[in-house]
């Protein structure tokens, strides 16, 4: 399982006062807000006598208070309180998760030997850009691992054999630098009045997620989540996120859009699902991008 920053939660999913319940990093969590906004992400076993925070548990201000025997824990994870004794108990934490919200994202960090984070998450100035519409959001759970979906990004004969594309777009960059990734194409996109100039983009950093945008028939942007439920299954979470999209032909060319891309993940599932991982493959001369890909991601393995 890689680690970095990996998407928990939507923002809105998160209001002050509730616990919200995952299972992710083959962990059971619990994400909750306290009075003064924070978001904590936390395991959901609480060190006392393990009860689930998570059912029948409840935030109160700034704590989380266990169902069990009412043991109290703050946004870090320590003991605030113990209703039947003199003090906290220095030893019992929750295990916490660095958090960020960011793009109206819950982001945690995941490091199997809790490593502090390494990167910040990517800009995405879309969410503050008024233009940008809210995100549509799509989620698949995918039993492959994380590797294996980034790499069809790199993967570019797939899309004709797989996706029945009739050309493939051309690529004009491909970079690996640290943590981040960049993949520049430029595209025809058909239309009712022909053939039109577009772009699709890929700005990535660490393994979980990236920003695609699409620039031709419309603006549009799509931020891909990827969060390892254990080793073998993954969260794939799509937002969209439309310029312009109260125009009546965008929001059109949108829902079309939408569609066609979603409907492109559901052909490559059953792939991922079924195919072997071979760590040292056949390929053709023009497939060195997928060597390249490999040797980046080995990073993110601690």
């Amino acid at each position: 399982m890689p680690f970095g920053w990996f998407k928990v939660a939507l923002a809105d999913e998160v209001p002050v006062g509730d616990i919200v319940t995952r299972h992710y990093f083959d962990t059971e969590l619990v994400i909750w807000r306290d009075a003064d906004g924070s978001v904590a992400v936390q395991e959901a076993y609480c060190p006392h006598l393990g009860a689930h925070l998570g059912w029948g548990g409840s935030v109160e201000g700034k704590q989380i208070r266990c169902p069990f025997h009412g043991w109290a824990f703050d946004c870090e994870g320590a003991n605030v309180e113990i209703p039947y004794g003199d003090r906290p108990n220095r030893k019992a934490r929750l295990r916490s998760f660095p958090v960020r919200e960011h793009a109206g994202i819950v982001f945690a960090w995941y490091h199997p030997a809790g490593d502090e984070p390494r990167w910040e998450p990517i800009d995405v100035p879309e969410y503050t850009d008024d233009a940008y519409s809210p995100y549509d959001v799509y989620d698949f759970t995918v039993k492959t691992c994380i590797q294996e979906m980034s790499e069809n990004g790199f993967d570019h004969a797939h899309f004709q054999f797989v996706h029945s594309h009739p050309k493939v777009g051309t690529v004009e960059k491909i970079e690996f630098s640290g943590y981040d990734r960049t993949v520049l194409t430029s595209q025809e996109f058909p239309s009712s009045r022909g053939p039109v100039d577009a772009r699709i983009d890929i700005f990535g950093r660490g393994p979980g997620f990236a920003v695609t945008r699409y620039r031709g028939l419309l603006d549009a942007s799509l931020l891909g989540c990827s969060t390892p439920i254990d080793d073998d299954t993954t969260q794939l979470s799509f937002l969209f996120t439309v310029k312009d999209a109260d125009n009546e032909q965008t929001a059109k060319i949108a829902r079309a859009f939408i569609k066609s891309v979603t409907s492109e993940v559901q052909q490559d599932i059953p792939i991922w699902e079924h195919k072997r991982y071979r760590p040292n493959p056949a390929l053709a001369a023009s497939e060195k991008p997928i060597t390249e890909f490999r040797r980046w991601f080995s990073q993110f393995y601690a």
